[in-house]
C-alpha cells in the first residue's frame, strides 16, 4: 500500500486522557453541548481503541513477554514499595 501524497497522523493517547475525553463529552451531553451521536460515535471509538490494546496485551502474553506501556503494569520498583520488602524482587527470582 502506498502512502505516497497523505500524511498519516498517529496519536498516542493515555487511559487518563482516554477517560478525561469520555467524561468532558458526557458532561457536554448532560448540559446540552453536544449530542448524543456524538457521544455514541466517541464511545464507540473508545470500545476499538481499548479492543486493540486487549489484543495486543493477549498478543504478548502469548509470547511470555511483557510490554513496555507506561502506566499499564507496575515496574519492579512500584511492586517493591507496595509490598514494604525491599527483597521482593529477589525472592520472586528465586
Amino acid at each position: 500500500m502506498s502512502t505516497k501524497g497523505r500524511t498519516t497522523i498517529v496519536t498516542k493517547m493515555t487511559f487518563d486522557e482516554l477517560r478525561s475525553i469520555l467524561s468532558d463529552e458526557i458532561n457536554k451531553l448532560r448540559n446540552g453541548d453536544t449530542t448524543a451521536v456524538t457521544v455514541n460515535a466517541i464511545s464507540n471509538a473508545t470500545g476499538k481503541y481499548l479492543s486493540s490494546v486487549k489484543l495486543q496485551l493477549e498478543m504478548y502474553k502469548m509470547l511470555g513477554q511483557r510490554p513496555d506501556v507506561q502506566g499499564l503494569l507496575p515496574d519492579e520498583t512500584t511492586e517493591e514499595k507496595d509490598s514494604g520488602d525491599s527483597n521482593a524482587s529477589d525472592e520472586k527470582n528465586k
